[in-house]
Formats: C-alpha cells, structure tokens, sequence
C-alpha cells in the first residue's frame, strides 16, 4: 500500500509537471508560427462558382472547336467575381498548373515597389519612376532588370562563389517571401525578365540554372531550369489583393492600379487580350487594369476589370503552345465573363 502510494504521488508531480511544460512549449510554438495575414483569411473565403465555371468549360470547348490553332495549345485561365458584398468566387481551367508568364510577374514587382516604399525601404525617385513606367506600360525587360535589382539589394556580374552565391539566392526571394505573407504560394517571382542577349550572363545564368531551388517549373527543360513561374490561380488572388485594396493601403493600390490602367484605343493590340474584351461586353464605364505577356510560346494576360456598380472581375489568361497563338481566346473569354458577372448586379 505504501509503495502504490509512492507511486501515485510520482504520476502526479509528472502530470503536473507535463501540465506546466506542454502549455508553454505549445505557447513558443504559436509564438514562432507565421499567423495569417488579413490578406491571407480573406483569400480563404473565395468560394467555387457553379455557374461561372460552368460558363468556362463551355466558353473554352466552344472556342477550341471553331478555333484550329488553339487546339494545339495548353490553356491555362481563371476567373473571380468579386462583389461589392459577399465572399468572391473562382472558376478556373488549369488554374493550379505552373509555367513562364512571360512579361506578367511585372505587375507583381510594380506592387513589391510600392510596398517596400510604403515601408520605407525605397524611395521611387524621378529616374526609378521612368523605369517603372517603362517596365508596365512598355514592357522594357531592362527597366524590369533594374527594377528588380532596386528591390532586392542585388546586382547583375559575374558568377559567384557558394557564400555569395547563398546571399544572393536568399536576396533574390524578398518578393517572393512577401506573396507568402499575403498567403499566395504558388507565384515564383525570383527573377527579372530578359532579353536574352548580353543582359543574361554571370550569376544571372548561375541562377537560372539551379535546379535545387524551390519553386522550379517541374517540367522545364534545358539550361535554365529555374525559370519564373506563375499560375492563373496565383496571379488572379494577387489582383484580387490588389483590387481590394488588401495587399496595399488603398491610397497606394490605386497609384498602383493606374499604373496598369489599359484601353485598346492607346494599345491597339490588347483588343485581343483582357481590355478588348472588356470593352466589348456592353457595360459602359467598365476600368481595365492589367498586364500582358508575350514571349516564345507564351500569349498571357492577368487584369481586373472593374464596372461603374464597383463589382469587380478578375482575369487570368495564360495560352501556351508554338508557334505563339495570336487569336482572340482571352479576349472573348474576358467578354463572357464580364457579361455573366456584371449582370449578377441586374439581380440584386
């Protein structure tokens, strides 16, 4: 009886004692966890939409049908309503599948811009502000490659020893790891874009070439295995961001937005991308804020589209294939999305 009483009093000084460790080792673990952004629990709310989704598989079976060239082609698109009240939705077609967008990660280094400015970690000069215009309005791969030096304390030479090399490879992240924090995991933004003469050598090419890195498209080929990736999903839920004003304060998204102000009648080439579409679906006052791509096999766009009512639609459009399609898929996808979406607010 004696020895069972000892016992008892051992099991107890252990429960009390896992009682007060467990708690505040549990306690450090929550402390050292990244807890989700605002950004992030928003996100969580886009819902699956029956009806938008619906209209896409139609929309894309339909167009491939009448459309040759497209059949030869790998689509990749999503699309989000966004309504004035209510949780948003998505419908996609590929929309989780990775590949080189071309010019489209722009838009997301214009945003990385002005939130290391808004954290006081640049200053957008009048020199910076050119390149900044001239790397989303223009597409210049140079501006772009200044750009993307500017914000990640990093700069083109010759290649680098391993020491040097793990600071830059850790440099290269900064935007990156801010998608993370915003909760959008699938858009690897490490890169500038190229043109892929004497702008691509060094520690760019070493870079390019690292197939350790994480983020790397899984089916790349050839030399640079490391290229920048993007999904359509991805690249709709950082629009989104931004078109909510979620990502950036609103002051700060809509400099950001206006930057990327589109029209066919300035850029007469995009009546076949996001903006043509958009302003063919009959709403007037419809904005249109996007960027595209182009490049090789690729013809992509990603870009809001907002309506006088304030429903907002976003399009992400990435069609991939050789030789380089040209028609009008993203277009007339954009028009039937606007077309669905806007007249949800006829039935308010």
């Amino acid at each position: 009886m004696h020895r069972s009483k000892q016992l008892v009093r051992v099991a107890a000084a252990i429960g009390v004692f896992l009682a007060l460790a467990l708690p505040r080792a549990a306690v450090a673990d929550e402390t050292t966890a990244r807890l989700p952004s605002p950004a992030e629990l928003w996100l969580r709310t886009v819902q699956p939409d029956s009806e938008l989704q619906e209209l896409l598989d139609q929309r894309v079976e339909a167009l491939r049908k009448r459309d040759r060239a497209l059949k030869q082609h790998t689509i990749r698109v999503s699309i989000m309503d966004i309504p004035t009240n209510g949780p948003p939705t998505l419908a996609h077609w590929k929309g989780d599948s990775p590949v080189y967008p071309a010019s489209v990660p722009k838009f997301a280094y214009l945003m990385a811009v002005y939130h290391w400015r808004d954290q006081g970690k640049l200053d957008i000069d009048p020199a910076f502000d050119r390149q900044l215009t001239q790397m989303v309005y223009s597409s210049s791969n140079r501006a772009t490659q200044k750009v993307v030096a500017r914000l990640t304390n990093t700069q083109p030479g010759p290649r680098l020893e391993p020491e040097e090399y793990s600071e830059f490879v850790e440099k290269r992240h900064a935007v990156k790891r801010w998608l993370r924090e915003l909760g959008i995991t699938d858009l690897h933004l490490v890169h500038p874009t190229y043109d892929g003469g004497g702008d691509l050598y060094g520690r760019e090419e070493q870079f390019l070439e690292d197939t350790e890195i994480e983020g790397c498209l899984p089916d790349q080929t050839g030399e640079y295995r490391n290229r920048a990736a993007m999904t359509t999903n991805g690249s709709a839920e950082l629009l989104a961001l931004l078109a909510t004003d979620r990502a950036l304060s609103p002051e700060t998204s809509a400099e950001v937005r206006e930057r990327m102000r589109r029209s066919t009648r300035k850029q007469g080439y995009l009546k076949r991308r996001i903006a043509g579409g958009a302003e063919q679906c009959g709403i007037e006052g419809v904005e249109i804020f996007a960027k595209t791509g182009t490049w090789g096999p690729i013809t992509a766009d990603a870009g809001i589209v907002r309506a006088p009512s304030g429903r907002q639609l976003i399009v992400a459009a990435f069609v991939e294939g050789a030789p380089r399609y040209k028609g009008n898929f993203i277009a007339k996808v954009a028009e039937a999305g606007c077309e669905l979406v806007f007249a949800r607010d006829e039935g308010i």
